[in-house]
């Protein structure tokens, strides 16, 4: 009896272990590119709209972006600064890292926008971090490094 308690406590500790780990992998499981591109493209969708209200959908409350220029805003000022499109940007040569709901993407980004009614250089990198709520991915921080002017 103790030898068939004891094979079935091992059983059921070694059942628990593997179902442990195999969530601590899914939970550290590598971000796709997919994943991430999906994420920037609702970012970009909503500025290419052009509606405020899109816009605000997609940032987290604690957004921060940082231009070339040096000026910063939070979500309030930059739904109130947004920039112009003229055409969808496109994006390529992503560099995706994440882990547990948080995605940090380095990208080129091709765009005709204008920054404040001033031109922004058209082909350059951008870095953008994204959480996960619920099953939406929000943009946390964006740096734009394109020329303004």
């Amino acid at each position: 009896m103790t030898d068939r308690r004891n094979m079935i406590l091992g059983l059921v500790v070694g059942v628990s272990g593997f179902a442990a780990l195999s969530q601590a992998a899914v939970a550290d499981a590598a971000v796709s590119e997919t994943e991430a591109q999906g994420a920037i493209d609702g970012f970009l969708d909503a500025l290419f709209s052009g509606d405020v209200a899109k816009v605000d959908q997609v940032l987290s409350r604690e957004f921060q972006i940082l231009r070339s220029d040096g000026k910063s805003y939070d979500k309030a000022s930059y739904l109130g600064a947004l920039p112009k499109h003229k055409v969808r940007p496109t994006t390529s040569k992503l560099k995706v890292t994440g882990h547990q709901g948080i995605i940090v993407v380095s990208y080129i980004i091709k765009t005709e926008q204008t920054i404040n009614g001033k031109p922004v250089e058209a082909v350059s990198p951008r870095l953008s971090v994204f959480h996960k709520e619920g099953d939406r991915w929000l943009i946390v921080a964006h740096a734009n490094f394109a020329h303004i002017g």
